[in-house]
C-alpha cells in the first residue's frame, strides 16, 4: 500500500493560480493590479459565502507521529468585516520530562494534549503571491497556536501553517482546498449548517469519534479495498497504524491520519493522504458512516470500506491469549439462560453448610487453557471456608465458522469438576445448555467490542452477555 498526497497529482500540475473555470476570465482583461485585486475580491467573497463558516481539516505537517502529524478539526467563521472566528477543541503541548523509570533514564520531549473547547477571533485576508493566498493575518490563538514556535523550547513548535494557498474554490462555495504555504499540506474546507453552535458541532463530532474508536481499544479495525483487508491499529488520537492483516504491525507500519466531520446527519472520515490501489477506482480517501451497516463506505468507491473486527474471532484471539469472559448476576442474559441461572444458585445455597455459612454460586467464564489445550467453561463459586473463589470446569470443543461458535459438550475437565458435578447433577445440564451454536454480536456497535452477546441460533430468546477480563 502506497501513500501519495491528499491531493490528486492532476490539482498540483494544473493548478498553478486556482484551477476554477471561465466565468474568471474576466480578471485578465485589466493591469496586474487590477487583477489580483479582482483575484482577492473573488476569493474573499467565497470565503464568506457561508455564513456559519466551514469545518477545517487541518494539518500541520505531514510528519507520520503525534503531535505535528495528526490533524486538528477546527471551525472557522470568516466574517465580511474581515474578522474571523476559529474554534478547536483538542489542544497539544510539550513536556520535558523522563519516560521511565529506570535509575538512568533521560528526559526528553513529550506530547500530551488538553481537551478544551476554546473561540478565538482575529483579523485575515486574501493576498495575492502568484496566486490567492489566505492569510490570517493577525495573531489568532487557535490559529497560530500551530505555528508559533514558542509552544516547545527547541523553537519548533508544531510546525504548522497560518498563510495557505487557495488551491480549489468552486464558485457555488460548496468546499474549499487550501495548502498550507509552508509545509504543503492540504487542508479541506467544507461547510458548517446554518444554526448549528460550534460547540455543539465540536462535541457531537468528538462524541461521535470516540464511539467508534473508543480510547482503550480492544482490537483493530478493518480497511477493505476490495477483497485486500488491512488492520487499522491506534485510531482514537486520528493517527492510526494501517497494514495488511496478517503482516507485522512494526516492519510494515504505515500511519496515515484522519478526521471526522459531519454535513447534515451525515459522518465524514476522511484520511490526510489518499490511497493509491492499481485494483481499484476512485479517490480511495473519504468515507460515509453508513448507521443501518455500521461501517464506513467509501464516497468514490463501495468496496473503500472501514469495518470493526469479528467478534468471534475476537473471543477466540482473547482467550487464546490468557483472557478470560465471564458473566455473572451482573450480566445482561434473557430468561431462560436465567432459569439456570437461578437454578444453580439454589443448588450451591442448599449444600451443607460449612460453620453455619453456605456455598455461593458466582457465575461463568469461558477461557483457554493452555495446558489441555482445551476450551473450557468455568462454573465459579465459592467454598464457605474460603474467601476465594473456586471453579469446576469443563471441556468444551469450539468451532468458529465467520461470526458463529459451535459449542460441544466435551466433558469434566478433571477429578474436581467430576466431583462437584456428582454433589450437584444440574451443573452438567446447565454447562451443555452453553454448548450449542451461537451468533456472536457487538451490544454497543461494531467498532467497541467491550460488551457481546451470545445468541442461540436455534432460540434466539436463549441469549447472554459477556465482557473480556
Amino acid at each position: 500500500m502506497k501513500k501519495i498526497l491528499s491531493i490528486s497529482l492532476f490539482l498540483a500540475s494544473a493548478l498553478t493560480f486556482v484551477g476554477c473555470s471561465g466565468e474568471e476570465e474576466d480578471l485578465f482583461n485589466g493591469s496586474a493590479a487590477e487583477r489580483l485585486n479582482d483575484a482577492s475580491a473573488i476569493y474573499s467573497a467565497r470565503l464568506t459565502a457561508q455564513p456559519n463558516g466551514w469545518a477545517m481539516q487541518y494539518y500541520p505537517t505531514y510528519d507520520n507521529e503525534a503531535p505535528n502529524g495528526k490533524g486538528y478539526l477546527l471551525l472557522t467563521r470568516f466574517n465580511k468585516d474581515f474578522t474571523v472566528d476559529v474554534s478547536g477543541y483538542d489542544w497539544p503541548y510539550w513536556s520535558y520530562e523522563k519516560t521511565s523509570t529506570e535509575v538512568n533514564a533521560t528526559e526528553e520531549w513529550v506530547a500530551h494534549y488538553y481537551n478544551e473547547y476554546r473561540e478565538a477571533t482575529s483579523f485575515w485576508e486574501v493576498i495575492t503571491d502568484n496566486g490567492p493566498v489566505l492569510s490570517f493575518n493577525s495573531y489568532n490563538e487557535n490559529m497560530h497556536y500551530f505555528s508559533d514556535p514558542d509552544f516547545r523550547e527547541t523553537g519548533t513548535g508544531f510546525g504548522g501553517d497560518y498563510e495557505f494557498i487557495v488551491v480549489d474554490a468552486p464558485d457555488d462555495a460548496s468546499y474549499m482546498m487550501l495548502k498550507g504555504k509552508k509545509r504543503g499540506t492540504y487542508n479541506l474546507l467544507t461547510p458548517i449548517e446554518e444554526g448549528i453552535v460550534y460547540a455543539d458541532y465540536m462535541a457531537d463530532v468528538k462524541g461521535f469519534h470516540n464511539s467508534k474508536f473508543p480510547v482503550n481499544e480492544l482490537v483493530s479495525n478493518l480497511v477493505h479495498f476490495g477483497d485486500s483487508v488491512y488492520r487499522m491499529d491506534g485510531s482514537n488520537d486520528g493517527l492510526p497504524n494501517i497494514y495488511p492483516y496478517d503482516a507485522d504491525a512494526i516492519t510494515n507500519e504505515n500511519f496515515n491520519p484522519f478526521l471526522i466531520t459531519k454535513r447534515g446527519d451525515d459522518y465524514y472520515l476522511r484520511f490526510r493522504d489518499p490511497f493509491e490501489r492499481d485494483d481499484m477506482e476512485g479517490v480511495l480517501q473519504e468515507l460515509r458512516f453508513d448507521p443501518e451497516a455500521d461501517k464506513f463506505v467509501g464516497v468514490d468507491n463501495a468496496d473503500f470500506q472501514i469495518t470493526g473486527y469479528n467478534p468471534a474471532l475476537f473471543i477466540q484471539e482473547k482467550v487464546m491469549s490468557g483472557s478470560k469472559f465471564q458473566f455473572n448476576s451482573k450480566s445482561v442474559f434473557s430468561d431462560k439462560v436465567k432459569v439456570y441461572y437461578d437454578k444453580l444458585t439454589s443448588d450451591f445455597a442448599d449444600l451443607p453448610k460449612i460453620n453455619k455459612r453456605s456455598y455461593s454460586f458466582m457465575g461463568f467464564n469461558f477461557v483457554y487453557d493452555s495446558k489441555s489445550e482445551s476450551y473450557l467453561w468455568n462454573v465459579l463459586f465459592r467454598v464457605p471456608s474460603s474467601s476465594n473463589t473456586s471453579s469446576a470446569s469443563f471441556i468444551v470443543n469450539l468451532t468458529r465458522e465467520d461470526t458463529n461458535f459451535k459449542m460441544e459438550y466435551g466433558g469434566p475437565l478433571d477429578d474436581a469438576a467430576t466431583s462437584i458435578s456428582e454433589r450437584l447433577p444440574y451443573i452438567i445440564e446447565a454447562v451443555k445448555a452453553l454448548c450449542q451454536e451461537f451468533k456472536v454480536t457487538p451490544v454497543i456497535s461494531n467498532f467497541n467490542l467491550s460488551q457481546l452477546r451470545l445468541t442461540s441460533v436455534s432460540d434466539p430468546d436463549f441469549w447472554f452477555e459477556f465482557n473480556v477480563q
